[in-house]
């Protein structure tokens, strides 16, 4: 048996899932096997012949691999079909979807919109009538409409991080009920299963709606979130969905609650399965220790985040549920402890070293910690350092329409006000104070 590799691409985009071709590939490499012995294998446990061409063809994706190889790959590989029926699902959707992108005839960024757009379109639109069977006299769900929305989610969540919650928001909104619909008609032994990818899409919701600055909604998704994770029997997702109230709550400046919700997230850790949903959970307690000025505790829980994300065998995680937790992510939150601990300058060095690195296809992310550590550049009394990344995070902030980002670059221009002489500063203080009346979160 091979050790499972890492179900989402590493080409930059720390949301997106892994396609067929690129599992398969990987999977053989793991194996240490060439493509002419992996079809040897194949043949073998098939019973008829599989040639270097066709494995080739399958890891290229000119063709996708039938039901009746994923069994036998599956096989070979010692990992359950499911998961190669998954990675073929994203192969179709990526078909699908990079047809629709051919057809558009403006620039790169337009081309990225559209073909965005019509990946969250997708998972809005196309949810399939899947046979009926019968069970108990009545008709019942096909349990594999369960794989199809944790294809929609994948859409969804991959479409986020360029577009931005305002498209979005609506169509995840659509899926729950629709999750909830077939609560009462899915078999019982596909239960559970449904209230776990229940579960995420409510969690999706509440970031959607956070990010929004619809913080109410935020905390209605997570409560609903938590009770449908506490459903399903998973310690993986209630952990998960208590990490993100704990989230929520800090940011509200609800601190005793971020602290309290942290430390539930926490143990739960002996029964969570996924090293990077451990590294999650770490981060976070991390930001809750430094909360409560425990600067010793913080600086341990993330250092256990970054050996976490940085394992080289990750768990099967069948939703990619903490894929972003990377190295590179627990980086910049190690800035934003800093930052919380009061050390602004320790923090200023640690956001400029990561976010050299960070990934531009991880954009509105990219601009919430631009804006944090505006504020730390500000707190730390430099307004040039503040300047610089102030006014690209309020570029990617009008770009994404996040909330998030804005009421942060809220906080540093408060700060600034005591450098408006300078023509600059004032300038942005004003851009700021523009963008939040635009949004409708003007202060008060």
């Amino acid at each position: 048996m091979v050790t499972l590799p890492l179900l989402t691409s590493q080409d930059g985009d720390m949301h997106r899932p892994m396609s067929i071709g690129a599992l398969l590939r990987r999977l053989r490499e793991e194996t240490g096997r060439s493509q002419s012995e992996q079809a040897d294998d194949l043949s073998v446990r098939a019973g008829r012949a599989v040639t270097r061409n066709e494995v080739s063809r399958w890891e290229s994706e000119k063709r996708l691999v039938t039901p009746y190889w994923q069994q036998h790959c599956a096989s070979s590989f010692g990992i359950p079909v499911e998961v190669l029926a998954r990675a073929v699902a994203v192969g179709k959707a990526r078909r699908r979807l990079a047809r629709r992108a051919e057809d558009s005839s403006g620039g790169d960024s337009v081309e990225r919109r559209e073909f965005m757009g019509a990946l969250a379109g997708l998972a809005a639109s196309s949810l399939p009538n899947f046979p009926s069977s019968r069970s108990g006299g009545r008709a019942s769900v096909d349990p594999e409409i369960i794989d199809h929305f944790v294809s929609l989610r994948d859409a969804l969540v991959s479409a986020d991080s360029l577009l931005g919650p305002g498209d979005l928001v609506r169509s995840a909104g659509e899926q729950v009920g629709n999750i909830a619909k077939l609560y009462e008609r899915i078999e019982s032994g596909s239960r559970g299963r449904l209230f776990e990818i229940g579960a995420l899409f409510a969690e999706f919701c509440g970031w959607l709606a956070d990010d929004l600055g619809d913080f109410d909604a935020g905390k209605g998704w997570s409560s609903r979130a938590l009770e449908w994770a506490h459903s399903s029997g998973s310690a993986t997702i209630a952990a998960y969905v208590l990490m993100r109230m704990s989230q929520q709550a800090q940011f509200l400046g609800e601190r005793a609650r971020a602290i309290t919700l942290a430390e539930a997230s926490i143990r739960y850790e002996a029964q969570v399965s996924s090293p990077q949903v451990c590294a999650a959970i770490h981060q976070q307690a991390a930001h809750a220790s430094a909360l409560d000025g425990h600067e010793h505790a913080a600086m341990n829980y993330i250092d256990r985040a970054q050996a976490l994300s940085e394992a080289a065998a990750p768990a099967l995680d069948p939703y990619s549920l903490a894929s972003y937790c990377t190295p590179s992510y627990v980086s910049v939150q190690r800035a934003a402890v800093y930052g919380t601990l009061g050390n602004h300058e320790r923090a200023l060095a640690e956001y400029d070293h990561v976010m050299s690195q960070w990934p531009r296809s991880f954009h509105r992310e990219r601009g919430l910690h631009l804006a944090r550590r505006t504020t730390v550049a500000a707190r730390a009394g430099l307004p040039e350092a503040a300047l610089e990344s102030g006014v690209e995070a309020l570029r990617i902030a009008q770009d994404t329409r996040s909330h998030r980002t804005v009421r942060e670059l809220a906080a540093s221009a408060k700060i600034m006000r005591s450098w408006k002489a300078h023509p600059s500063v004032d300038e942005f203080i004003r851009a700021v104070r523009n963008e939040r009346e635009l949004n409708g979160h003007a202060e008060r």
